[in-house]
């Protein structure tokens, strides 16, 4: 396992918190850009999402310096069957009929009528994404907790 610099840890530190605030900063703008032009959110849309993917994937690839071989396997195992494992369940929720409630009570939530407006399609394609990535991520860290506790159990 190779060890980082202070620094290069203190650098890794802060770009977490950056990557953490980006988003926490746009959902904090969203009224005052409910008023802007399209432009404007597109822009900070853009900005945020570029500072969240460019910072995760530095902070994964100096987090992939610091792991010995467990751990890599680990997380070559968790990555290669989180994102089909995530992926599926979502597929498999979606024909739920308490799902489509919930999603089209959310959406309903905006609609200032029972016909659905472009921004609102656009908004559930959005969530649609969101909700599987999300799911990804959470099947990806449970798969890899899963490999740990069963390659960490007692010899056969």
């Amino acid at each position: 396992m190779k060890k980082t610099s202070p620094a290069m840890a203190a650098s890794t530190r802060w770009l977490g918190i950056l990557v953490v605030l980006a988003p926490l900063a746009f959902l904090a703008s969203l009224p005052w850009l409910s008023n802007q032009p399209d432009a404007i959110v597109f822009l900070a849309t853009g900005i945020a999402t570029t500072i969240v993917v460019i910072g995760s994937l530095i902070i994964a690839a100096v987090k992939d310096q610091e792991m010995d071989e467990w751990h890599r396997s680990a997380a070559r195992f968790a990555s290669q069957w989180g994102w089909i494992s995530g992926g599926s369940l979502i597929a498999i929720l979606l024909a739920v009929p308490a799902v489509h409630d919930a999603l089209l009570g959310v959406v309903m939530l905006f609609a200032d009528g029972p016909s659905l407006e472009e921004d609102l399609v656009l908004m559930i394609v959005t969530l649609s994404f969101m909700a599987v990535i999300a799911t990804q991520a959470i099947c990806t860290v449970a798969l890899n907790m899963l490999w740990r506790a069963r390659m960490s159990g007692p010899a056969r």
